[in-house]
C-alpha cells in the first residue's frame, strides 16, 4: 500500500481529532491557539467518557457516541455564552488590540505546525516504511487486537477492554481512549462505502493497521506540535519566534514521539503524553502563571478539566505525572501570591488560603500516588546506571544512551542561564527538575522502597519517564532558543535600522536573520541521535521474509483466512510467532490475543496437549467447547528470540488426527480432523 493511498485515512483522522474538540471549545468562548490546543484533548475526553456511557446504558460504540454529546456540548456553551452576554453587556466590549487577531501570529503559528509536522510525518514514514505495516512488539498484537475486539463487541469501554485477555469474561480495567479514538476512525473512513446507516459499527479488518499509522501521524506529528507550542507560549508570551523555535524543536526529540512507537508498542503513552503539554498550559493560566493569559479564566478553568478525563483515559501514569508537575507550579503561584498580598500590605490571615489550598492538594496528590499505581510484581525494572550518567542523558536530550543532541543541550543551557539571569520562567524550569529527578531515580536509585514510591507509577521502566522528559525540556530549550534568535534577529535589525531609513526594507534583513536561524536550530537538531532513533525504530516495523514476529509468508496466509474458515472459528497458535496477529489482520479470534497472557487454563490445555487429541477424549470435548478446530503453525521463531514451548500446536506436519489446508513458506494452516 502506498502513503498517498493512505492520504484520506489521514485526513479523516486529522478531521476526528480536531473538529469535535475545537467545536466545543469555540462554542465555550475559547479562541486563537487556546481553541487550536484544547481541541484534541477535548475530543479524546468525549470518546473516552461516552465509550463508558454508552457500555452502561448498552449502546453499541459507533460514531453517533462521540456527535451526540459533541452537539449538546456546542449548544450548551454557546447557549450560556449568549445568556451571559445577555445579562452582562459591557463585559463584551472590544477586545484589547493585543488581543486582536495578529496575522504574524498565524502565519508563525502556521509555519511553525508545517514544519513540525513535515519533519515528524517524514520520520514517521520512515519508520513505519508502508501505512499497512504492523508494529512487531510486545504490546502490539494486545493493541490491534483490542480494535477489533471494540468491533465485536460494540464496546470501547475502559471498564471492558481488559476482556480481550480473558475471553470476555470478568473484563478488568484497561485506559481505552486511544483504542476508542482509532476504532471510530476505522468506522469514519468507510461511510462513504456504506449504504445504510446501521453498517456505521461494521469494521474493514484490513482497515485496522492503516488507521493505527493514520492516528500515530496525527498525533505525533500535528497534536504533539500544537500541544507543545501552546505550552511554551504560556512562558514566552504568544510570539513569533518562540512559535517557530518551538517548532522546529518539537521535531528534534529521539525520546518523544518515536520511542513511543518503537518500545512496548505504548499508543496510549504516545496519545497521553502528546495531550500533556496543553493541560499543563491550561494549569498555568488557572494558576495565573502565564505569560499570555488572555482567556476569561472560568475557560481556562473549564478547559483545563475539560482535558483531564482524556489524559487520564489514555493513561493514568500522564495523569499522575501531569499533578506531580503542578505542585512545584503551584509553588510558585503561592510565592507569587504572598508577593502580592505583602505589596498590598494585607492582614495575615489572607496568606492561609492559599496554603491551605495547597497543602491539601499536596496531600490528595500523595494518595492518589499510593493508589493508581500498578503492583509491585509489575514493576521489576531496575536501575542500570549512576547518577551522573543519568543527569548528563536528563540535561543532553540523550535518554537510554542515545547520541548527545547536541543543539538541544545548547539550547537548554541557554535557557537555564537566561532564567537564572533573569529571575523569570521558574515554574518552566521547576517542570524540567521534577521530569528529570524522576527519571535519574528510575535509572540510577538504588531498586528500595524510595524509587517504588517516585516511579512505581511508570513501572520503574525508565522508557515510560524518557519519552516523558521532551514535555519539560523543550521548554526550557525554548526559553534558551527564543532568547538567542530574539537577540540575533535584533542586532541584525539595529544594523538594517542604521543602514536604511526605510522600516519595511530595513524589516527585510531581520526575516532573513530570522528564517536563517530557525533553519540553523531546525538542521542541527536533525543530526545523529534522529538518524539512529529512526534505525532502531524502523526494526520494529520491517516485513521481511525472516521477521522475528510476522513474516511476509505468515502475514500472506493470514490474510487468506477468511476465505477458508467459518465464520464462528477461534484459532490455536503459539501467540510469541505471531499467529496472534490473525484476530487483527483477518477477524479470526485466536485463544491467545496477546503474548502476555495465555488466558484461562482451558487455553493453555490446547496449547500443551492438542496434538494427543486423537488419544485423549478430554481434548476433542475441550476442543468442542473452545470451537478451536484450526490451528496456525508459524515455525519456532519468536519474538524477542523467545522459547515458549506449546508442543500442543507445534511440528503438527508429523501428528496424527490433523490436516494441512493451506500453508505459505514455512507457515501452516491446519484443521483438528481428530475431532
Amino acid at each position: 500500500m502506498t502513503w498517498w493511498q493512505a492520504a484520506p485515512t489521514i485526513l479523516s483522522a486529522l478531521a476526528l481529532m480536531f473538529i469535535p474538540g475545537y467545536l466545543i471549545a469555540r462554542s465555550c468562548g475559547s479562541r486563537g491557539i487556546t481553541a487550536g490546543a484544547l481541541a484534541s484533548p477535548l475530543t479524546i475526553s468525549v470518546i473516552a467518557l461516552g465509550a463508558i456511557a454508552a457500555d452502561l446504558v448498552g449502546v453499541t460504540w459507533s460514531l453517533w457516541v462521540l456527535i451526540v454529546p459533541v452537539l449538546l456540548l456546542s449548544v450548551g456553551g454557546l447557549t450560556v455564552r449568549l445568556l451571559w452576554r445577555h445579562t452582562h453587556p459591557t463585559a463584551h466590549s472590544a477586545r484589547p488590540a493585543a488581543q486582536q487577531h495578529s496575522v504574524q501570529r498565524s502565519i508563525a503559528f502556521g509555519s511553525a505546525l508545517a514544519l513540525a509536522a513535515v519533519l515528524i510525518g517524514w520520520r514517521l514514514i520512515e519508520i513505519i516504511i508502508s501505512p499497512d505495516n504492523v508494529s512487531q512488539t510486545y504490546d502490539a498484537g494486545f493493541h490491534l487486537n483490542a480494535l477489533q475486539f471494540i468491533s465485536d463487541t460494540g464496546s470501547a469501554s475502559s471498564l471492558t477492554l481488559g476482556g480481550l485477555t480473558t475471553n470476555g469474561a470478568d473484563p478488568y480495567f484497561y485506559p481505552a481512549a486511544w483504542h476508542g479514538f482509532v476504532s471510530l476512525l476505522t468506522q469514519l473512513t468507510q461511510l462513504t462505502q456504506l449504504t445504510q446507516l446501521t453498517q456505521l459499527t461494521q469494521l474493514t479488518q484490513a482497515s485496522i493497521p492503516v488507521a493505527v499509522t493514520a492516528s500515530s501521524l496525527v498525533i505525533s506529528a500535528v497534536v504533539w506540535p500544537i500541544g507543545c507550542m501552546f505550552l511554551c507560549t504560556r512562558i514566552t508570551g504568544n510570539r513569533p519566534i518562540p512559535l517557530l523555535v518551538t517548532g522546529a524543536l518539537s521535531a528534534a526529540f529521539g525520546a518523544f514521539p518515536y520511542l513511543m512507537l518503537d518500545f512496548g508498542v505504548l499508543y496510549p503513552n504516545l496519545l497521553s503524553i502528546a495531550l500533556l503539554p496543553t493541560s499543563i498550559g491550561l494549569a498555568a493560566m488557572v494558576l495565573r502563571l502565564s505569560a499570555d493569559n488572555h482567556e476569561k479564566w472560568a475557560v481556562s478553568l473549564l478547559g483545563f478539566f475539560g482535558t483531564l478525563p482524556g489524559l487520564a483515559l489514555a493513561h493514568p501514569s500522564t495523569l499522575m505525572a501531569l499533578l506531580a508537575l503542578m505542585l512545584p507550579m503551584g509553588a510558585v503561584a503561592l510565592v507569587r501570591h504572598w508577593r502580592h498580598l505583602h505589596h498590598t500590605q494585607s492582614k495575615a490571615w489572607r496568606y492561609l488560603p492559599s496554603v491551605a489550598s495547597l497543602i491539601v492538594y499536596a496531600v490528595a496528590v500523595y494518595l492518589l500516588w499510593l493508589r493508581l499505581r500498578p503492583g509491585e510484581a509489575a514493576s521489576d525494572w531496575k536501575p542500570f546506571q549512576t547518577p551522573a550518567q543519568a543527569f548528563g542523558e536528563v540535561l543532553t536530550s540523550a535518554p537510554q544512551s542515545r547520541p548527545i543532541a547536541l543543539m538541544l543541550t545548547i539550547l537548554v543551557l541557554a535557557g537555564i542561564l537566561h532564567v537564572l539571569q533573569r529571575k523569570g520562567g521558574w515554574w518552566g524550569l521547576s517542570l524540567f527538575v521534577v521530569t528529570g529527578y524522576l527519571f535519574v531515580v528510575a535509572t540510577a536509585f538504588p531498586q528500595d522502597d524510595y524509587r517504588a514510591l517516585l516511579t512505581g507509577v511508570w513501572y520503574n521502566d525508565s522508557f515510560r519517564l524518557a519519552a516523558l522528559l521532551p514535555v519539560t525540556t523543550i521548554v526550557i530549550a525554548v526559553i534558551g532558543g527564543s532568547w538567542l534568535v530574539t537577540t540575533f534577529v535584533s542586532r541584525i535589525q539595529s544594523s538594517a535600522t542604521g543602514a536604511h531609513r526605510s522600516g519595511y526594507r530595513a524589516s527585510l534583513p531581520a526575516v532573513a536573520a530570522l528564517v536563517i536561524a530557525i533553519a540553523v536550530i531546525t538542521v542541527g537538531s536533525q543530526g545523529k541521535q534522529m538518524r539512529e532513533t529512526v534505525t532502531t525504530a524502523q526494526e520494529s516495523y520491517e516485513l521481511t521474509e525472516d521477521s522475528d514476529f510476522l513474516s511476509i509468508d505468515e502475514r500472506a496466509l493470514i490474510e487468506r483466512l477468511p476465505g477458508q474458515l467459518p465464520d464462528d472459528a477461534v484459532i490455536a497458535g503459539n501467540p510469541w510467532t505471531g499467529t496472534l496477529y490473525a484476530y487483527a489482520l483477518a477477524g479470526i479470534p485466536t485463544l491467545t490475543p496477546h503474548v502476555g497472557s495465555t488466558g484461562g487454563d482451558e487455553n493453555l490445555t490446547i496449547l500443551n496437549r492438542l496434538h494427543l487429541a486423537g488419544s485423549d477424549p478430554d481434548i476433542c470435548q475441550l476442543v468442542e467447547t473452545l470451537n478451536s478446530y484450526y490451528v496456525l503453525d508459524f515455525g519456532d521463531t519468536e519474538l524477542h528470540l523467545g522459547d515458549h514451548n506449546y508442543p500442543g500446536v507445534e511440528d503438527l506436519a508429523i501428528k496424527p488426527g490433523f490436516r494441512l489446508l493451506d500453508s505459505e513458506g514455512d507457515a501452516a494452516l491446519y484443521e483438528v480432523t481428530a475431532c
